[in-house]
């Protein structure tokens, strides 16, 4: 789904050497599950699909699907395009607005139902999966009372 919305805002053409978008799907997305890959690796993956140049190797860096390691130039990160309005709802936006509605509570927690239906002004994200987010990250705690799940922020 990403491959094909970078290939469209590129706007790329198969003669511009846009066949590697698919290339890179087939052969480097589905069978490289890292966070990285070495500029040769990339290379072998690619060529299984045709005759790979540097010129795809940029395409793909303009389309917002790799960056450049800085340490080393020979390694790429895979990226996600236009990821950055999604963490700024997660992490600057969502996650201070709940723990700020759960600070300003008398014991700092609240019924997990209740905080679920809350309606977050800030954030475009769900609020069930920004308490995901705080709970996985240690934020948020929960605690199995008779009336149901409790949602504490954490002391630790």
């Amino acid at each position: 789904m990403q491959v094909a919305s970078a290939v469209k805002r590129s706007g790329c053409r198969d003669q511009d050497g846009g066949e590697v978008f698919e290339w890179f799907e087939r052969y480097v997305i589905n069978i490289k599950l890292n966070v990285s890959i070495n500029q040769q690796e990339l290379f072998s993956l690619l060529s299984r699909g045709g005759d790979v140049r540097d010129k795809h190797i940029t395409l793909l860096m303009n389309a917002g699907l790799l960056t450049h390691q800085l340490i080393d130039p020979n390694i790429y990160w895979f990226a996600i395009p236009s990821i950055g309005p999604v963490l700024k709802g997660l992490s600057q936006q969502g996650r201070k607005e709940i723990l700020s509605l759960l600070n300003r509570k008398k014991y700092k927690e609240m019924l997990l139902s209740s905080l679920e239906k809350t309606r977050l002004r800030l954030s475009p994200l769900d609020t069930r999966f920004l308490l995901r987010d705080l709970i996985g990250s240690g934020h948020i705690k929960t605690v199995q009372t008779p009336t149901g799940l409790l949602a504490r922020i954490s002391r630790d």
